[in-house]
């Protein structure tokens, strides 16, 4: 059921709808976590063996080639009109990386309007720890920096 509402919500455009899903609602205060401090130990273990430069889904290399495709930068999922971000500083569930994180479109993850954003990340054996998710999160919550 909580599912059907979500879905009700993001095919209505609505950012938040019925109870608030904890995997998309911030921290009041989220620990610091950087790309150059922490996060990117995580992309570095678990994300760029696939996204490596001249990928259409981005070059997670280094700090500066991750945060180039993933701040603020519309996602290839947003279709037409749409707004879906690939880390939206401002947004969670706006997010495509994070609804990824979250297990995507397969675990009842979509965009704010409904857009599809397909499988989970990583997307081979390797999965990530409740950790690694966490300090994603918080570099998300706390600005992307």
């Amino acid at each position: 059921m909580k599912k059907l509402i979500l879905g009700m919500c993001a095919a209505a455009g609505l950012l938040s709808c019925g109870p608030s899903d904890p995997d998309l609602t911030c921290d009041s205060s989220p620990p610091a976590a950087t790309l150059a401090t922490n996060v990117q130990a995580v992309f570095d273990t678990k994300c760029k063996t696939c996204h490596i430069a001249n990928y259409s889904y981005g070059d997670y290399t280094d700090a500066t080639k991750t945060a180039s495709a993933t701040v603020n930068k519309k996602s290839l999922y947003a279709g037409m009109g749409a707004t879906l971000l690939v880390a939206d500083p401002k947004s969670l569930a706006n997010s495509s990386l994070w609804l990824k994180v979250l297990g995507g479109a397969t675990a009842g993850r979509t965009g704010p309007k409904g857009e599809n954003v397909y499988g989970k990340m990583p997307n081979d054996t390797t999965s990530l720890t409740a950790d690694e998710k966490k300090l994603i999160k918080d570099w998300i919550c706390g600005g992307a920096k």
